[in-house]
């Protein structure tokens, strides 16, 4: 099982190698305003909002049984899962992850496989909003190779990781029912996804 400081160590290192990734590239004027706009995004205002965004939804969506979530499940996981980053206000919507098979994680860019199912009403409900990649949206048509959408996603993978792991020192996830081996992951739709906190 990956331990939070190995989350955050391995999401510097994807950060960088993006960055570095995106500087050898040929770069239109378009895409160089974007990765400026990209260095310029307040993050920690996006880390006030999103903590404020978790807290609300624990309670009012992961938790709540009279929304039919059923406490007797263990979860495995919780999944964001987004589509591409093209609209302002990306929203991950939220799935409790239960019965993963394939639940071997030792890097931070994981590969969920399809062995796993979704926890009882716990399915496509409010989840996390992905602000920080409103800057990008300008830059998607131009974006072809998806190095620049790599390093908003990397930085930002980074800022939701601070928010989780600064919620579960003050045990904010006690009133989860889940498993030994607890992940928060978050991705796009039908890729990949990053742990963004172990428990």
């Amino acid at each position: 099982m990956l331990t939070n400081k190995e989350i955050k160590e391995q999401l510097n290192i994807e950060l960088d190698r993006a960055i570095s990734e995106f500087k050898e590239l040929n770069k239109t004027g378009n895409l160089i305003s974007g990765f400026e706009n990209f260095l310029n995004f307040n993050f920690d205002s996006y880390k006030e909002n999103l903590k404020k965004e978790i807290k609300t939804n624990l309670k009012s969506y992961w938790t709540n049984v009279d929304n039919g979530i059923n406490q007797d499940e263990k979860l495995d996981a919780i999944l964001f899962e987004h589509y591409i980053p093209d609209t302002i206000d990306l929203e991950a919507n939220a799935y409790g992850i239960i019965d993963w098979e394939e639940k071997n994680v030792e890097y931070v860019e994981v590969d969920m496989g399809f062995g796993y199912d979704f926890a009882e009403e716990f399915e496509q409900i409010e989840g996390i909003t992905l602000s920080f990649f409103d800057p990008y949206v300008a830059s998607f048509e131009i974006d072809e190779t998806g190095e620049l959408s790599n390093c908003y996603r990397l930085k930002g993978m980074i800022a939701i990781h601070e928010v989780f792991y600064e919620l579960h020192k003050e045990n904010a996830f006690d009133c989860l029912n889940k498993k030994e081996d607890f992940y928060i992951l978050v991705g796009e739709h039908d890729s990949y996804c990053y742990a963004v906190l172990a428990i």
